[in-house]
């Protein structure tokens, strides 16, 4: 073991944890075997079998890290003549590939969604005051694309109703940017009526602190996904992110790809890569332009 450590060393120029690690490897594929196998000898299929084994008790990103450990090995048998040929060369498990993001609405039909939101009757009082909140929430999810995450973070001070921006902050579990986006006309109004009516109202009503800068407010009880969980319902859609995609593929027809990116508040161009759309395939060559 020790003279394959030098091979690896020598040949890849590894750094010390990286050596021990690898030699672990090495030992716990060998006590695999049974004590009728060589493990220097196992040949293909039986090689394999020790990956399904691997398989059932580890990640795939884990059991390929090993098996490239393994393939080293046997290429160091190989190099010093102990083996004659390579039983697992160039082998790896393959990645499921993510699927492509589709169900996409139209911009009449993201229309539509929120027109009939808007028209629901709710009684005086609380009702009608968490109506009004919805309203704005499902707005900034059609025309911003905004996530809950984004959502829930939000603060007075990132609306900027004279500018008609809203300064979206990073969400940090979505691994999403920070962006700034423009706001509708209609949606300039409507927030100016929610935070200085509608906002105080709920805030005098939850049993939350009093003071909080979060333009969404949240009772001691009452979680956000709890909210956005209600408005889903009522819409009728599978899940509020078909809404953001349906945005973000219509923000695809109209910009270009770094702006659609930022929009989105993606981290890497290659997110884009799977809204799946007419132009897929101008779109990956775009996308490769970029990544080259």
């Amino acid at each position: 073991m020790n003279e394959f450590i030098k091979y690896l060393k020598d040949h890849y120029h590894y750094a010390e944890r990286t050596l021990v690690e690898k030699e672990k490897q090495v030992l716990l594929w060998k006590n695999l075997c049974s004590r009728k196998q060589n493990f220097d000898k196992l040949g293909t299929a039986e090689l394999l079998k020790l990956v399904a084994l691997q398989q059932k008790k580890y990640a795939l990103i884990t059991v390929n890290n090993q098996i490239r450990t393994i393939e080293q090995y046997f290429e160091y048998l190989q190099i010093t003549g102990k083996i004659k040929d390579h039983p697992l060369k160039n082998f790896r498990i393959k990645t499921p590939k993510r699927p492509l993001i589709t169900g996409f609405l139209t911009e009449e039909e993201l229309q539509d969604i929120e027109k009939e939101f808007r028209e629901k009757k709710y009684k005086k009082g609380q009702f009608e005051l968490y109506g009004k909140r919805n309203t704005i929430i499902l707005g900034l999810i059609i025309y911003q694309g905004l996530n809950t995450g984004s959502l829930r973070e939000l603060q007075i001070k990132d609306i900027d109703l004279e500018k008609g921006i809203i300064r979206v902050p990073e969400a940090t579990e979505n691994r999403l940017k920070e962006r700034v986006l423009p706001l509708e006309a209609s949606q300039v109004l409507e927030l100016y009526k929610y935070i200085t009516e509608t906002r105080p109202e709920l805030l005098q009503i939850s049993k939350t602190v009093k003071e909080t800068d979060k333009l969404f407010i949240t009772s001691e009880n009452t979680k956000f996904s709890s909210i956005t969980k209600q408005i889903r319902k009522q819409i009728n859609v599978p899940s509020l992110q078909q809404i953001r995609n349906s945005r973000i593929n219509l923000w695809l027809k109209q910009y270009n790809l770094r702006e659609v990116q930022y929009k989105a508040g993606f981290r890497y161009l290659r997110s884009l890569e799977y809204f799946n759309q007419t132009e897929l395939e101008n779109l990956k060559q775009e996308i490769e332009k970029y990544l080259s």
